[in-house]
């Protein structure tokens, strides 16, 4: 749908483009001034009116048609620039992007699927409906992101911060929640949590309203390790000392 409409938008723009011109140069022509009627002894011939106005109206032309070819020149040369900053971050799945600054950058929509943000800032950002699937998240600043109806399935949220992010409608399924704070996060409801396949959590710290007895932080510390191991490329064993770290770690 969002292509389609860029399509239809795009070539409007070109019919804009080239009928504004001819548009002008006609209402332009329309007032020009008229000559004041002469006594009919010293009116010219209809053919001498033609021939006296044809140099007139073959410049006029002329000069509408250099100027409808112009408009359209640069206009077409303007266009690509045009169309990449709408699609300049249509093309960030699976890129590296880790230690970047997007704070407060308006990312709404944008496909961002396996993504590495790891490091990155994104305090602020308005990620609405944004598709963060498979996105490395881990030690990502989200504080105060604009979550809403984002995917973040199978992202690694490993030690994100997550203060004031709104999550509300975030689909988490599968996502990787491990040493994560979210208790100062917006709209993290129970259902998110137990959504098929459910988030991995280990470690977390969950809001008041959202830490049911059936919600455990800790419920998937024992799968932790192999998940660990495979994102990071490192042993069974040093996953497991990873884990067995995080897990001395006490809430406030």
């Amino acid at each position: 749908m969002r292509e389609r409409f860029r399509q239809w938008t795009n070539k409007w723009w070109v019919m804009g483009a080239i009928a504004t011109p001819v548009f002008l140069g006609l209402v332009g022509w329309s007032l020009l001034p008229e000559r004041r009627l002469q006594p009919d002894h010293d009116r010219p011939s209809h053919s001498e009116i033609a021939t006296l106005a044809q140099p007139q109206r073959d410049t006029l032309i002329g000069g509408i048609g250099a100027i409808v070819i112009a408009a359209s020149g640069a206009f077409f040369l303007l266009k690509p620039r045009i169309d990449n900053r709408h699609t300049e971050t249509d093309r960030l799945s699976n890129a590296d992007l880790s230690g970047t600054d997007y704070s407060d950058a308006d990312l709404s929509g944008v496909d961002l699927s396996g993504v590495d943000l790891s490091g990155a800032n994104l305090s602020g950002a308005n990620l609405r409906y944004a598709n963060l699937s498979g996105a490395n998240l881990k030690y990502t600043t989200l504080s105060g992101a604009d979550l809403r109806y984002a995917n973040l399935s199978g992202a690694d949220l490993n030690c994100a911060l997550l203060t004031d992010a709104n999550l509300s409608d975030a689909n988490l399924s599968g996502a990787l929640l491990f040493f994560v704070n979210s208790r100062e996060a917006q709209n993290l409801e129970p259902i998110q949590l137990e959504a098929k396949p459910s988030p991995f959590l280990c470690n977390v710290a969950l809001p008041a309203y959202a830490s049911r007895p059936e919600v455990n932080p800790n419920r998937d510390c024992d799968r932790i390790p192999q998940l660990l191991s495979a994102r990071y490329d490192i042993s069974l064993k040093e996953a497991q000392e990873i884990v067995n770290e995080a897990r001395q770690h006490h809430w406030n």
